[in-house]
């Protein structure tokens, strides 16, 4: 299975006959050259650090970056948001360290011992739930699914930082992680390998071909650039903060639109989608229209 042509595929589907967004090819061009005249914008990461840890906290990162908002896109219960997300990331892993000889901590209650990296998860577990973090449980269910070939594979991640092709990596993540593959525009398999990039340059050729993270904010922006246009109804629900349910047309619409014009920007500018995305993430907050809302893990 090649996951990157399955989600190109999905998306071609429901843009093939669509009703609830229309693209506009003429306007995709303009924003590119745009795009193209104003330059890359540079994405801002931590710097350096242990690359072993930087990717297990991406990872942990990438398993639950989603659905910041509740009953409404300007409402974060406690500040809840991506960069807050990854405080609460860091503040977890404040000792991590990946040497562990097994015995960090010693469970009286079934006589186990738990690794370093166990123990950081639990802290991150309680400090979601201390801030508040929408979807609790489901974050939980996903941190979990880390807890016994996270740093396996990490590691993996590292020992193929130079390959040209992802499917194998990607394959091995959804399988590991099911989590991760629950989406069927699979965005924040996508969103981990980017990150990979933008912090270390790692899978720069690799990310050319991978579909954009898609969102809520991208298609915010795409929208407000004209680079597509929502149906009258479909605008009065975004518009109304009326919830649009997970896997209806019109949200599967939405994504597909925004995987399609984002590859085609990327063949117009000749960026790569982690380029492409960061452009029009970091300039999300100069719009302040609401996204539209779905009540999910995808994103």
């Amino acid at each position: 299975m090649n996951l990157v042509q399955s989600v190109y595929d999905i998306s071609e589907q429901f843009m093939k006959y669509p009703s609830e967004v229309s693209m506009n090819y003429t306007e995709i061009e303009f924003i590119a050259n745009e795009m193209l005249k104003e330059g890359k914008t540079e994405f801002p990461m931590p710097h350096n650090e242990n690359p072993f840890k930087a990717v297990l906290i991406e990872l942990v990162a990438s398993s639950i970056n989603y659905c910041y908002w509740y009953g409404k896109s300007s409402v974060r219960p406690s500040g809840s948001s991506s960069t807050f997300l990854y405080e609460n990331i860091a503040n977890a892993f404040f000792d991590y360290t990946e040497v562990d000889d097994g015995l960090q901590d010693f469970y009286t209650l079934g006589r186990k011992y738990e690794t370093k990296f166990n123990i950081c998860l639990t802290r991150l577990i309680n400090l979601l739930i201390t801030n508040r973090f929408p979807l609790i449980e489901e974050r939980m269910y996903h941190i979990n699914q880390l807890r016994y070939s996270a740093e396996e594979f990490a590691q993996k991640v590292i020992n193929n930082k130079e390959t040209s092709d992802l499917n194998d990596l990607m394959l091995e993540l959804v399988t590991l992680f099911p989590g991760f593959a629950s989406d069927m525009f699979l965005k924040r398999t996508f969103l981990f390998f980017m990150q990979m990039y933008r912090r270390f340059g790692w899978f720069s050729q690799a990310i050319q071909n991978i579909p954009v993270a898609a969102d809520y904010q991208i298609p915010k922006m795409l929208e407000h650039l004209s680079c597509f246009s929502y149906s009258t109804s479909l605008k009065t629900k975004i518009e109304s903060n009326t919830l649009i349910p997970k896997g209806s047309k019109e949200e599967c619409e939405i994504r597909a639109a925004t995987v399609l014009v984002c590859k085609r920007i990327c063949e117009i500018t000749g960026w790569n989608i982690a380029e492409v995305d960061g452009y029009f993430w970091l300039r999300r907050k100069e719009v302040t229209s609401p996204f539209h809302l779905t009540v999910t893990t995808d994103y």
